[in-house]
């Protein structure tokens, strides 16, 4: 046995030849997931920019399958708008993946940037368990409302009960998705002018825009509402993509 291997002693932990220390945290999250978050956002921006050109090119209003109305006219709506309907469909389908992908990113983000105990801790569970709600009604409206035009493309009659229930779903994710948006506005706690004007935005207009708009549902305000609705979401998603993110507390400096 060589004696002479045993006898060297082992290399302490502060010795040169122990692997190098990590690198300390960044302040900021790291590149890799503010990007992640910034491509989701530009992804979610895109797909909403994409569904009101669809609908402003072809005459639908998917607002209109969102509150009741005679049997019948939801049939001849479904009918008249077939095509469109099953596009934004596809559309708005890759457009609930990307925004639970935002959400969930957002909430990471905003951890990583607070100390423990701080609102993003403290808000992000229920801003991901309420996003998580809301994507799922979205999927089940968009499937219903397809299901509902397989109905009429056959012959059969649409139930009121159905348009009922279609209208109080689609208005329980809409406010859910509000509400999310609101949590996140609390919890953002970023100093800088772009973030605080995000962050009243979020809190103070598109909750009354949104809950005007589904109050009004069925009424020419509450159409043109509905439209700005829209046009704050796309905004949202457009501001997150692009609003530098602090290094240090309080600071403006960009990430």
């Amino acid at each position: 046995m060589n004696t002479q291997a045993l006898s060297k002693p082992f290399p302490s932990l502060g010795a040169s030849s122990a692997a190098p220390a990590l690198a300390p945290a960044s302040d900021a999250p790291p590149d890799r997931l503010l990007f992640a978050l910034r491509m989701a956002a530009w992804a979610s921006a895109i797909c909403v920019a994409l569904m009101l050109a669809l609908s402003w090119l072809t005459g639908l209003n998917v607002q209109h399958f969102e509150v009741v109305a005679s049997p019948a006219a939801w049939s001849a709506e479904l009918l008249a708008h077939a095509s469109a309907l099953r596009g934004i469909t596809v559309i708005d389908d890759a457009f609930i993946a990307c925004y639970l992908t935002v959400s969930l990113l957002l909430v990471h983000a905003l951890r990583t940037r607070a100390a423990p105990g701080d609102l993003p801790h403290v808000l992000g569970p229920w801003v991901m368990g309420l996003g998580g709600l809301t994507g799922l009604l979205d999927i089940v409206e968009n499937h219903h409302v397809l299901s509902l035009l397989h109905a009429a493309s056959v012959g059969l009659p649409l139930s009121a009960d159905a348009l009922v229930s279609r209208e109080v779903l689609s208005s329980a994710k809409w406010m859910l998705g509000h509400v999310a948006f609101v949590l996140v506005g609390v919890a953002i706690g970023f100093r800088s002018l772009p973030w605080r004007a995000f962050r009243w935005v979020l809190v103070c207009v598109q909750l009354p825009v949104g809950a005007a708009a589904l109050a009004l549902a069925g009424t020419p305000m509450g159409e043109w509402l509905g439209w700005c609705k829209l046009l704050n979401v796309m905004g949202g998603f457009l501001l997150l993509a692009v609003l530098p993110w602090p290094r240090a507390s309080g600071s403006g400096a960009p990430a």
